[in-house]
């Protein structure tokens, strides 16, 4: 089956303490593990939170849909892109993690407000590759907290 990616922006209902962060990462790590996901979480200090998810189609959709999106200690869920990958970006990463700055999560997103869903439609073709590498090249030079991170299989 071919690879698929999903990037999602949301709101934390309130802010997220290190302990919460950790947790959340443990169960997201343990539930991609098992099926066969990777990805990275960006947490910025005004709660918003950034996610790649890369794997089957099935698996990502059924992850957000049934389970991200359901998720009630976040709100404001605007899908940024959700479409076919060749290649894995975080494959290293069952859930990998950086913080960001408010700054840096507006600057990955393209310095637009996401409020309204439709600010991607006319970029939407080029948007999935451009999106992931500036993600990537984001994770590769952004600053670690050691107690999140998650060490590469």
């Amino acid at each position: 089956m071919p690879l698929h990616h999903l990037i999602y922006e949301s709101q934390a209902t309130r802010p997220f303490t290190e302990a919460e962060l950790a947790n959340l990462l443990q169960q997201a790590r343990q539930h991609n593990e098992a099926n066969g996901l990777s990805g990275i979480l960006l947490y910025a200090s005004d709660g918003r939170f950034v996610q790649v998810l890369e794997g089957e189609v099935d698996e990502v959709h059924e992850l957000y849909f049934m389970h991200i999106s359901r998720d009630k200690r976040h709100e404001h869920l605007t899908l940024l892109a959700d479409g076919r990958l060749s290649e894995r970006r975080f494959a290293e990463w069952r859930m990998g993690f950086r913080s960001a700055t408010p700054e840096a999560l507006a600057e990955l997103t393209g310095h637009v407000s996401t409020a309204d869903a439709t600010f991607l439609l006319p970029s939407l073709p080029h948007l999935p590759n451009a999106l992931l590498d500036k993600l990537l090249d984001y994770v590769q030079y952004a600053p670690v907290n050691p107690a999140l991170e998650e060490v590469s299989y």
